[in-house]
């Protein structure tokens, strides 16, 4: 085996490699644009409280619980932040929810929602992208072994 036909065999391998790689990311990045075109569709914008901050680790994380009061709702909702004097236990802070599934929280505004779900977009484009170059990449290096002497 020469090093051309070394070459187009690693070309084949990595551009399959690249491929399942970028179909993944396209699946995940899928289900958090479904996510998020849910919310900017029927979000509702409301103001949270933070009423607990709890420090774990030592590299400066916490997990914060917010709590919502709405007419379309009221809820509950937990996760990890970067402890620091950003989040302050008894403030408020913007929080878009779904009330079909108060379980679909997005911390920020409805414009935060909406360019996080242009960035999902964007992100499943390119992955996409990235998955039809690799196959086509790999698909000439194909060619290229099968024709070579």
């Amino acid at each position: 085996m020469n090093l051309v036909m070394t070459v187009l065999l690693l070309a084949v391998l990595a551009s399959a490699a690249l491929c399942v790689f970028g179909l993944l990311l396209v699946q995940g990045e899928g289900e958090e644009l479904k996510k998020m075109t849910e919310l900017y569709e029927s979000g509702v914008e409301v103001r949270a409280e933070l009423v607990s901050l709890v420090p774990f680790g030592t590299n400066g994380y916490a997990s914060a619980v917010y709590e919502w009061q709405s007419t379309e709702g009221s809820g509950r909702h937990q996760t990890g932040v970067n402890a620091g004097h950003a989040h302050v236990v008894g403030h408020s802070y913007p929080l878009v929810f779904n009330p079909h599934n108060t379980r679909r929280v997005h911390l920020g505004t409805k414009v935060a929602v909406r360019r996080e779900r242009k960035r999902r977009q964007d992100s499943v484009r390119n992955a996409r992208r990235m998955a039809l170059w690799a196959l086509a990449g790999g698909a000439l290096a194909a060619v290229g072994l099968i024709i070579s002497p």
